[in-house]
């Protein structure tokens, strides 16, 4: 009887630890705990550098690369329709502007701009001045002018208590008032109303900006915390869908081993809610999709959520793919 008695706690015991483990961790050796986001396609997108942000305006993508002075407007089927020049293309090789001077775009989205949408463009941050770029370009007349990133950039580092090392700003989204920014260091999210965008834009000051910042905690794999990478917003249901990687390295500036990607959402009404719903990317044979998502959108159908992405891959090449979600 005994023995029973030992043997049946051991089951509640095991039953137990089994329904604690976290839903968005992976194990060491690749399994899935729970849900996963599974790889429908995925193809290289041909003569563009390493893909880092994008957004969806009038049918197309949009899309930016942390080393390519073009911003590519791209059909739904990952073909590039359209070149737009955003930066100087003099100290360029292999179709990549230099590591030492290049502006790092890594953020885009659309911005209201009385009855047109124009588009601003966001440099990481993450070595100043020579990232501390901001971008705007008008998809109706094809224009781009620039702002005071460097004003910018300094407000964004005060107001958000980051250092030089800390600041890496990777996804960017607009919704109903509001601007979102992104950075990968901490995984902070910060909410600017739209009215100090609007007013730093006609008037180059920082005087109008004000910012709310939130934190979120996301899972992990191999010891490593995944940080955000890209970000987008499903209107239908009205949440931010979000990227994050996971790379071996020790700053912002260098690129590292990749360790994987995820995709989470986070619902625009509860940001306070730090633990957001995050799945691993696998490829259809259950196998870990390694690649970097850095740039995605959502279409829900049906009961499905469709996310298509581009990659940036650090060998100058960008990805195209889609998943479940």
């Amino acid at each position: 009887m005994q023995k029973g008695l030992l043997l049946s706690l051991f089951f509640v015991l095991c039953f137990s630890c089994k329904k604690q483990q976290n839903p968005n961790t992976i194990s060491k050796k690749g399994s899935i705990q729970e849900e996963f986001s599974e790889l429908i396609s995925y193809k290289k997108l041909e003569n563009f550098a390493s893909g880092s942000g994008m957004t969806f305006y009038n049918q197309y993508y949009y899309v930016v690369g942390d080393d390519d002075p073009y911003l590519a407007k791209i059909d739904n089927n990952g073909e590039i329709i359209e070149r737009f020049q955003l930066w100087d293309t003099l100290n360029m090789k292999n179709g990549r502007i230099n590591k030492k001077i290049k502006p790092d775009f890594e953020a885009i989205t659309t911005f209201p701009s009385g009855k047109d949408t124009l588009m601003l463009i966001f440099g990481s941050g993450s070595k100043s001045p020579k990232r501390d770029v901001m971008l705007t370009f008008h998809p109706s007349t094809k224009s781009i002018d620039t702002l005071n990133g460097e004003e910018f950039f300094k407000w964004l580092k005060t107001e958000a208590n980051l250092s030089n090392k800390e600041i890496n700003l990777e996804g960017a989204v607009y919704d109903k008032g509001f601007l979102y920014l992104l950075n990968r260091h901490n995984n902070d999210l910060y909410k600017i109303p739209e009215k100090g965008i609007r007013y730093f834009m006609h008037n180059a000051s920082i005087d109008s900006l004000s910012i709310l910042k939130y934190n979120f905690q996301l899972p992990s794999y191999q010891s490593d915390t995944a940080r955000f990478s890209g970000a987008t917003i499903l209107k239908e249901k009205n949440q931010l869908l979000f990227s994050a990687t996971i790379e071996k390295t020790d700053n912002w500036q260098d690129d590292g081993k990749i360790l994987g990607s995820f995709l989470g959402k986070i619902n625009i009404d509860s940001l306070a809610n730090n633990k957001p719903i995050c799945k691993p990317v696998f490829n259809n044979d259950s196998t870990r999709f390694q690649g970097k998502i850095e740039g995605l959108k959502g279409e829900q159908k049906a009961d499905q959520l469709f996310i298509k992405f581009i990659t940036d891959d650090d060998d100058g090449s960008t990805g195209w793919g889609e998943v479940i979600f």
